[in-house]
């Protein structure tokens, strides 16, 4: 049987700026699918993550997550589902820098008591789940959590972003350049964990990538181009 969507577009368009820069006729995407997004810098793939979050309206058009029409919710009800449904890894990480490395990676339990019964019902607490993140990403330093998130890597805190983006097992992953920073075999563990871990929990996983070694690991690879056809019209986005 086949699996319901977890993204339904159709006839989506974004202005910003008074231009369009997204204009997509239709994209599904299945539960529990793993989908590589790439293309070329200002074609509107990070603008399309952030409509898909609920960040950025769209202007017309169709725009289903999770079987939840974001067009007709409010500001409030967007908001309590992306904290509920949908981890993201934000391009510019937005950590909280006065936050130790650990208080960000939970902040999604303490943002939406789903995330948290989801920890919960696992046996673990939230701070536990969060170094079994860490563990798989191959950061073993649990004292290193205690400082504050700005005095890291940017490697460091993409893996912190990362592992908060999984926390509480949210039913959608968003993950725009979740390894930018990193050297070659660090990316190939992120690609791994995220699909892996996708898998492991019949979510749905859109993941912005260039890096060629994870084109193998996603179920379908859609550049941008051939669904955004303001991709090459307006390269500002």
């Amino acid at each position: 049987m086949d699996k319901p969507l977890a993204v339904v577009i159709d006839s989506l368009t974004v202005q910003l700026a008074g231009n369009y820069c997204l204009e997509i006729s239709s994209l599904a995407v299945k539960q529990g699918e793993a989908v590589l997004l790439y293309g070329e810098n200002g074609s509107g793939k990070t603008t399309l993550m952030k409509v898909l979050s609920g960040l950025v309206k769209p202007d017309a058009g169709v725009l289903k997550v999770l079987d939840r029409d974001l067009t007709t919710m409010t500001d409030q009800q967007v908001s309590q589902f992306r904290a509920d449904c949908i981890g993201h890894v934000f391009q510019e990480l937005n950590l909280i820098p006065f936050l130790i490395a650990m208080q960000n990676i939970v902040l999604p339990c303490g943002l939406s008591a789903s995330r948290a019964g989801n920890a919960a019902s696992s046996g673990l607490t939230p701070e536990y789940e969060a170094y079994q993140l860490m563990a798989r990403l191959k950061f073993e330093d649990p004292d290193r959590l205690k400082k504050d998130a700005d005095q890291l890597s940017r490697g460091l805190q993409q893996r912190i972003a990362i592992a908060r983006a999984l926390m509480g097992k949210p039913r959608l992953v968003l993950a725009d350049e979740p390894a930018s920073a990193m050297g070659s075999y660090s990316r190939k563990l992120v690609y791994e964990l995220l699909t892996t871990w996708a898998r492991e929990n019949d979510s749905t996983l859109i993941c912005i990538s260039h890096d060629e070694q994870a084109d193998v690991l996603f179920d379908r690879r859609i550049n941008i181009k051939d669904i955004n056809k303001n991709a090459e019209l307006n390269p500002l986005w």
